[in-house]
């Protein structure tokens, strides 16, 4: 029961298969002539291993650190493509006829081509990613980025500045976002307590694309390694354990949730793996409606109360090979269950998650706590009291001993003889 995405895969692996037709006709044929020309340039070996022939060939040149195109007045644009970054990247399936369908065998390299800037190229480029990703482009269009851009604001980020151009590797949106604003962390506190925690486990775009609906991310984490647990490559098996767990089909609960993490960290040789919460939106593609700063949100009540809006859709996650969670559903009510103590060790929102045994426990710490002083203080007045009571009964016993005729009392010199 993964979340339903707005571009479901048979859509989407349609529109990659028309674009990697499109091209690999004219790669083939240009493949067959580069061949010749970069027979001399080695690829990278740490790009060889997945890469098509088409793409060994291309980067028999584009590979060559220093390769430049000439864009007058002193500028160059680089024609570098690092080949054992994109070897990892999430386009590698795809390869270049996909993103570069232009390139023809007749005109390439197209010394005549005119680029006015490295600038112009990313933003004609922005066209070539909305092909595949459509649904993001128009999430964007409303966004504080796009008005910048349209307002020809050279700062503006365009798709490649966000997430690269061939090297697009997984990221969290925390760095993407920071590589630009770099005095996020000293903005926030200014006036956000804890701002270093919030930007740790609240997103960027759940505060700065207030209109998407939020949600709670249960990512599996190694304290240890202090890192988020990946799944190996070509083994998927969390996904597996998930649905195996889940008895009932409609995601897990708590009880379910326990069982899950059983099992996940049955090596009792392995440090034990928990969950660690991040509170993010729950369609990914809507990170692109970032809006002005001004209306982010800053309301701490629209989490830390009882029954805020991103505590109502939680899912439990394990970081993909590919660096993108593989997501499964639960019960909101796993934040709040007294079974899930041990394995949320790494979450919790003050106001937003409420466990009734732990408030019980705090308030009996508290009032244990303030039982010691307050103790103290009575014990100390009653024996106090006590000794001033004593001190009392003292003093009149003493009194009474000498009003009875004691020798020595009113002057009295006792049994003096009597004159003769």
């Amino acid at each position: 029961m993964q979340m339903a995405s707005s571009i479901t895969r048979w859509s989407l692996a349609g529109r990659l298969f028309e674009r990697r037709c499109a091209g690999v006709v004219a790669q083939a044929a240009l493949a067959a002539v580069l061949a010749l020309v970069c027979a001399t340039h080695a690829v990278p070996a740490a790009a060889a291993g997945d890469l098509s022939d088409g793409d060994k060939t291309c980067l028999g040149c584009h590979g060559q650190e220093g390769l430049t195109k000439d864009l007058g007045a002193g500028a160059t644009l680089s024609l570098h493509v690092p080949g054992d970054a994109f070897a990892k990247s999430v386009h590698l399936p795809l390869g270049c006829a996909a993103c570069h369908a232009d390139i023809k065998l007749d005109n390439h390299p197209q010394t005549t081509k005119t680029i006015r800037s490295a600038r112009d190229y990313s933003i004609a480029m922005v066209e070539v990613c909305r092909g595949c990703h459509d649904d993001a482009s128009r999430q964007h269009e409303g966004s504080i980025h796009a008005a910048r851009l349209k307002a020809g604001n050279e700062r503006a980020p365009v798709c490649t500045d966000c997430h690269g151009s061939h090297a697009i590797l997984p990221k969290t949106a925390y760095d993407t976002c920071v590589a630009c604003h770099a005095t996020a962390m000293s903005g926030h506190q200014k006036w956000l307590p804890n701002a270093g925690l919030h930007l740790e486990v609240v997103s960027c775009a759940a505060c700065h694309a207030p209109a998407p609906k939020r949600m709670v991310d249960l990512r599996l984490y190694d304290g240890a390694a202090r890192k988020w647990v990946e799944e190996k490559d070509g083994a998927p098996e969390f996904e597996k354990l998930a649905r195996a767990t889940d008895t009932d089909g409609n995601g897990l609960d708590a009880t379910e949730l326990r069982n899950l993490m059983a099992q996940i960290n049955g090596d009792a040789t392995l440090p034990p793996k928990t969950l660690r919460g991040r509170i993010e939106l729950r369609v990914g593609t809507e990170a692109h409606q970032l809006s002005e700063k001004t209306r982010a949100i800053k309301e701490c009540a629209s989490c830390h109360q009882h029954g805020a809006e991103p505590f109502q859709t939680v899912t439990v996650s394990i970081t993909s090979p590919a660096g993108k969670p593989v997501r499964y559903n639960a019960h909101k009510d796993v934040l709040n269950s007294v079974l899930s103590v041990e394995s949320l060790r790494e979450f919790y929102a003050v106001g937003g998650t409420r466990n009734s045994v732990l408030d019980l426990l705090f308030i009996l710490a508290v009032l244990g706590g303030l039982a010691v002083p307050i103790g103290h203080q009575i014990m100390k007045r009653f024996v106090q009291r006590q000794l001033a009571l004593e001190a009392a009964n003292q003093a009149a016993a003493a009194s009474r001993h000498a009003a009875s005729g004691a020798p020595g009392a009113s002057g009295d010199d006792g049994d003096a003889p009597k004159p003769k």
